[in-house]
C-alpha cells in the first residue's frame, strides 16, 4: 500500500490518495507564524490502513523543513506526536 499526499492548490490542507482516491486530508491554518492543526480524516474504508499517520508524518516534515512550530488543536495529531516524541521539539509551547 501506498498513500501519496499532495498540498492543496489553496495550500490548507494535505491529501492523501491511494490507488488514486481519496483517502482522507488533514486541514490546517496559518495564524501568526506558526501551522495550526484543525482536522484529520480519514474516509471509513480507508481505515486502519495508516493513512492518518502518514498524513500527519507529512505535514510535521514540512513544518520542520519550513522551521515553523505547529500548534495541534486536532486530536488524531495531538495523540500522534504523543506517540512520536521525536516530533515533540516542533509544538509550541502554550
Amino acid at each position: 500500500m501506498h498513500v501519496d499526499v499532495k498540498l492543496s492548490p489553496e495550500g490548507d490542507l494535505y491529501e492523501a490518495l491511494l490507488d488514486g482516491k481519496h483517502a482522507g486530508q488533514l486541514e490546517f491554518v496559518r495564524r501568526d507564524g506558526v501551522i495550526v492543526y484543525t482536522h484529520t480524516e480519514v474516509e471509513d474504508e480507508f481505515g486502519g490502513k495508516g493513512v492518518g499517520g502518514v498524513l500527519v508524518r507529512t505535514a510535521l516534515d514540512a513544518a520542520r523543513a519550513e522551521g515553523v512550530q505547529v500548534v495541534p488543536r486536532c486530536p488524531f495529531v495531538r495523540q500522534w506526536i504523543e506517540r512520536h516524541p521525536d516530533y515533540a521539539d516542533l509544538v509550541k509551547d502554550a
